[in-house]
């Protein structure tokens, strides 16, 4: 068996397979997939007892494993840290296209990509159940699984995964499960996906408040500290987290812009745009984390009137982006070479697009929300004497 299923997720339909030469999230009918219903009757019953809350059936994708992957790598921190790497560079990048063009149905939750709590065991005979509440077994033909209640199965194609960040994110990822002695570079990468996928989760069920997204807020920002801490008996703070967002490689110069008050009252200092968000979350955490006094409008920036939490997974995209770092290092083909040049020119547009629309995401907190009715920008009150100017 060159292909192992390690678990199912029926939260995301996939057009296409996600993942690398390891390990993949696969859609029912991938042949890796399929090839496994054929060989196990028992496999292919387990995936057609699945339904939504309405009774509607479908067959949830799978989480592969390959035959030649180390043993480390079946380790559940391996398989989840894949996961969380998969999940991230598809959210991160529909959060950002969400804020440009607010419109049709994207992946903006952790819970699309939830893995499921009941598997076949590896002898394809009965249903194992396991979490930190539960272990138990039971027959495939008692089961009846379902999608979850709280999102919509939102179909993901490959376009919808920022690819050049998955990719290099899953290099780190099998550098990290292959080491004997991990760098503390790629064991700070893991934790903080792991921070970050749970920071993308819901805040709550149908009894979210604030305070829930002022939980999830905090999540967020400690998925950017556990970036930036150095190891040992270092320490992470709001300056190092600016200090790694400054180093971004930017597409888009008013991103470069150190036009943006950051820091104490009595001691500003102009800084980009995105570093002013991140002070903005940083403070919000402080507040909720806290006991401070806090109202829902401490969550809404100024111009936008939009929800903080809307801009912190792009933010993260950023905060990525100068870890990894990416940047685009083919050298440029000569101009006498017109189809390579025009094959590079085409290659550097598909690298930087994610970076690109990630960037674009955050300049919108200097927007006015549209008028539904007007179909403009209406005018709002003015930005705070330490906010963004425009």
């Amino acid at each position: 068996m060159t292909w192992a299923p390690i678990y199912v997720l029926p939260n995301i339909p996939l057009d296409a397979a996600i993942g690398c030469n390891l390990a993949v999230l696969a859609p029912a009918h991938d042949e890796r997939v399929t090839a496994l219903k054929r060989a196990h009757p028992n496999f292919r019953a387990f995936l057609r007892r699945f339904t939504d809350n309405f009774g509607e059936k479908f067959e949830p994708c799978v989480l592969l494993l390959h035959a030649s992957a180390p043993e480390s790598f079946r380790h559940v921190s391996a398989i989840a840290s894949f996961r969380d790497a998969v999940a991230i560079a598809a959210i991160s990048h529909a959060r950002a296209h969400q804020l440009s063009h607010p419109r049709g149905m994207r992946v903006l939750f952790g819970e699309a990509f939830a893995i499921y709590p009941w598997m076949l065991d590896r002898n394809f005979e009965d249903i194992i159940g396991s979490t930190p509440a539960l272990l138990g077994t039971h027959l495939v033909s008692s089961f009846k699984g379902q999608s979850s209640p709280s999102v919509f199965r939102t179909n993901l194609n490959p376009s919808a995964v920022d690819q050049p960040l998955l990719d290099a994110l899953l290099i780190c990822w099998r550098r990290r499960y292959e080491a004997a002695e991990p760098e503390w570079k790629d064991i700070a990468l893991m934790r903080s996906l792991n921070m970050a996928y749970q920071a993308s989760l819901l805040p709550a069920g149908t009894e979210a408040t604030f305070y829930d997204v002022g939980r999830i807020l905090s999540l967020w920002v400690s998925a950017f500290e556990i970036l930036v801490h150095p190891g040992g008996n270092g320490i992470s703070n709001r300056d190092k987290v600016f200090d790694l967002i400054e180093q971004a490689p930017w597409l888009i110069r008013a991103s470069r812009d150190l036009a943006h008050d950051t820091g104490p009252a009595k001691k500003l200092v102009k800084r980009t745009l995105a570093s002013w968000l991140y002070q903005k979350l940083n403070d919000s955490r402080n507040d909720f984390l806290h006991g401070n006094p806090v109202e829902r409008d401490s969550l809404v920036l100024e111009i936008p009137q939009r929800g903080i939490f809307e801009y912190a997974a792009p933010l993260y995209r950023i905060a990525l982006t100068a870890f990894l770092p990416l940047v685009y290092d083919r050298p440029q083909p000569s101009a006498d070479e017109p189809s390579a040049l025009g094959a590079w020119l085409a290659d550097r547009m598909t690298f930087t697009d994610p970076q690109r629309s990630a960037e674009a995401a955050l300049q919108t907190v200097l927007q006015p929300p549209l008028d539904p009715l007007a179909g403009h920008t209406r005018v709002t009150r003015p930005a705070p004497q330490n906010g963004p100017s425009q």
